[in-house]
């Protein structure tokens, strides 16, 4: 009867531990330090920190488990995009201590650095919760990843970097291999392509990174040093396409289709919560909200322009990635879809990238930025299994991978103006390949 009881115990321990460790965060302590922050910065006004801290005392986790937990993390709190905001926080704060007397900064400085760490805690002990409960990457590629790392595929990651970030990534992910950042011009330093890099190897752990980044003016010289490289099997490209006097940039297209030729090329099919036309989408219209007013949707005229100019076997290795929200049972509130035209919708894929942890960050990303990477990993690994079985045209496998994923989608209940072909399948992908007689 004892033992009965221990186990019973022990399940109820189990299914209430996520539970249990979310309502142990203390936050009067974080209020406390967010006041010291305020009165040393000199900050002008709220912030938007506290009010979190309020919708977290407010929180009933005991009502929920399991699923019905995660979605209630998820889509009710959003607390998956809580370490963000208090990022931008803690980050403009920093600045505007930066600004005070340096007698003053000197002064204050343990002080700020105490309160800068509660605050810090917080963000982690969120994130811990969220992570409890994320449902983790939807791509179906646990068997992939049993039997393939990406060993041998080098990925080239078009975007812009943090130099000093991805030489810590160097030191964090002992099994990749990275290749120093070739810089086209003088590209702006942020962490984006960092964030990529993290969800890369979070699936394809031991492929080779080529971080390629420029500024406008030296997009062109990019993409030739892209078309050069023989050696790179993949492309990703969170970035839009070239535009010149308000269309694509012909020569930007013709380079792009040279590349396509024997190379895989995964792109972010946007942010911008509309269809290729401009048009809402539907989970927007349902919740009466505008565009997102995205400062790229520019690229979806780009991208039709593309496809309209391109012979579709010329552009059947360019896969586009539209991003869901996490549990893949709605596209995000921001993603750009297919909408009515035909040819997206044949090369488009739908991946869950609305809270994908970043190990540069810190936090957890969203975006179809981070849904294409994903895209990008499983390429890979089917590259790997593909070399793995002796075919060495790259021409060959780069499209027999791209169909392959598109044979190999799950449908979902949404239409394929929302997701394109639907989600990607890793397993049914790598079963259609082994068919494949090279």
């Amino acid at each position: 009867m004892l033992n009965v009881a221990s186990r019973f115990a022990a399940v109820l321990l189990f299914l209430f531990s996520t539970i249990i460790q979310a309502k142990a965060i203390e936050t009067e302590p974080v209020r406390t330090a967010i006041a010291n922050l305020k009165t040393l910065a000199g900050w002008p006004a709220e912030e938007a920190v506290s009010p979190l801290l309020d919708q977290y005392d407010a929180a009933d986790f005991s009502q929920y488990n399991d699923k019905a937990l995660s979605l209630y993390v998820f889509n009710e709190l959003n607390m998956h995009k809580w370490s963000n905001t208090i990022t931008e926080f803690t980050d403009l704060i920093t600045l505007i201590f930066s600004f005070q007397d340096a007698d003053y900064q000197a002064a204050n400085q343990p002080a700020f650095d105490e309160s800068l760490g509660i605050v810090n805690f917080f963000r982690n002990d969120i994130n811990k919760v969220v992570q409890d409960n994320h449902p983790g990457f939807n791509i179906k590629h646990k068997k992939l990843a049993k039997h393939f790392t990406g060993k041998g595929i080098k990925v080239a990651v078009f975007d812009v970097f943090d130099a000093t970030i991805y030489h810590k990534q160097n030191l964090q992910y002992a099994q990749a291999t990275f290749e120093p950042i070739h810089s086209f011009g003088d590209p702006v330093s942020l962490n984006h392509g960092n964030s990529v890099v993290d969800v890369l190897l979070q699936i394809a752990p031991e492929i080779t990174i080529v971080p390629v980044a420029a500024e406008s003016s030296t997009y062109i010289d990019a993409m030739n040093y892209l078309l050069s490289r023989e050696d790179i099997h993949i492309i990703n490209m969170s970035r839009a396409f070239a535009e010149k006097d308000g269309t694509i940039d012909p020569e930007f297209s013709t380079i792009l289709q040279q590349i396509l030729s024997n190379k895989i090329v995964t792109k972010s099919l946007g942010n911008t919560g509309t269809d290729l036309d401009g048009n809402l989408s539907p989970i927007r219209v349902s919740q009466n909200l505008p565009p997102v007013g995205n400062l790229f949707s520019y690229d979806l005229a780009l991208i039709q322009t593309f496809l309209n100019d391109t012979p579709s076997h010329d552009r059947s290795s360019l896969l586009f990635a539209i991003n869901m929200e996490s549990f893949s049972e709605q596209v995000s509130l921001t993603a750009t879809i297919p909408g009515g035209n035909t040819q997206a919708i044949e090369q488009s894929f739908a991946i869950p990238a609305d809270a994908v942890f970043s190990w540069s960050t810190g936090n957890f990303e969203s975006g179809s930025s981070f849904a294409a990477p994903q895209l990008a990993a499983i390429s890979a690994l089917l590259w790997e299994a593909c070399l793995k079985k002796g075919c060495a045209d790259a021409s060959r496998m780069a499209y027999q991978i791209s169909q392959t994923l598109r044979f190999t989608t799950r449908p979902t209940c949404l239409t394929q103006e929302e997701v394109g072909l639907g989600l990607v399948h890793g397993k049914r992908a790598l079963n259609r390949l082994n068919r494949w007689h090279f």
